[in-house]
């Protein structure tokens, strides 16, 4: 069975389907930015769709990675992590946090720092979170990590 197959049969794309059903009833521009899926293996994360992502995080890992535009190390990372999570082909699931867009989730994980990666197994935090971008073999080093906790 495919890794698609399988995220689709645990709600991930529900979230396409409710973003194409706002956009049925809602004007273009009130389209909602909160149910952007990148690729099969990266997803824009907003409270809107927190909890479709959190079950995803009952079969697998799931890397919460809380960022902004404006902030040089994020800029940074943001490549580099996004492929990776291509490179690992669905063995964890990037879900991007924008902090000024969802300042509620910010809040509800105590992010202080940016970036900020926060690994999630079974809908909760899992200890092991990272701050800051320290280049791509430590990035490595800590997916490697938080993968081989089960």
């Amino acid at each position: 069975m495919s890794l698609f197959t399988r995220l689709a049969r645990i709600g991930v794309t529900a979230v396409a389907v409710v973003a194409a059903a706002l956009a049925a009833v809602a004007p273009a521009s009130a389209a909602p930015a909160d149910t952007t899926i990148i690729s099969e293996h990266i997803v824009q994360v907003t409270s809107a769709n927190h909890a479709q992502v959190m079950q995803v995080s009952q079969t697998k890992l799931v890397i919460l990675d809380f960022g902004a535009e404006w902030c040089s190390p994020c800029r940074q990372m943001k490549p580099v992590i996004e492929r990776l999570a291509v490179e690992y082909n669905g063995r964890f699931l990037l879900g991007e946090v924008d902090v000024d867009v969802s300042r509620d989730l910010s809040s509800q994980y105590r992010i202080r720092y940016l970036p900020t990666l926060v690994p999630v197994r079974n809908g909760v935090e899992i200890s092991g979170r990272t701050v800051g971008y320290r280049g791509e073999a430590a990035l490595r080093s800590w997916i490697d990590a938080q993968l081989a906790k089960g």
